[in-house]
C-alpha cells in the first residue's frame, strides 16, 4: 500500500506542477526522484527482512526496514511542504498562520 499511496501523492503533485514557477518545479521534481529512491530502498530492506526472518539478522533487518520507512515518511512530508510553499509563492494558496 505504501507504493500505491506514493504513486497517488506524486500523481497529484504532477497535476499541480505546470501551474507552479519553474524554480519550484525543479525542487519538487528533485524531491519526487528522492522519494522514488527511498521507496526502492524500503523495498530492498523489506526483502532482506523477509529473507532473514528466522535468522540472527532478523532484528537488524527490521531496524533497517523501519529506518528506510522513516526516511520515506520524512521525505514525503518534505515534498508536501515544498508543494505548499510553491503554491503560496505562486499565489495559489494562503500561508498558514503560526
Amino acid at each position: 500500500t505504501v507504493g500505491v499511496n506514493l504513486r497517488k501523492l506524486t500523481g497529484s503533485v504532477d497535476e499541480l506542477l505546470p501551474s507552479l514557477p519553474a524554480t519550484s518545479r525543479t525542487e519538487i521534481e528533485g524531491t519526487q526522484r528522492l522519494l522514488n529512491k527511498d521507496l526502492a530502498e524500503l523495498i530492498n530492506k523489506m526483502k532482506l527482512a523477509q529473507q532473514n526472518a528466522v535468522t540472527s539478522l532478523s532484528d537488524e533487518c527490521k531496524k533497517q526496514m523501519l529506518t528506510a520507512a522513516h526516511t520515506l515518511a520524512v521525505d514525503s512530508k518534505n515534498l508536501l511542504d515544498a508543494v505548499d510553499q510553491a503554491r503560496v509563492r505562486a499565489g495559489q494558496a494562503k500561508p498558514v498562520p503560526n
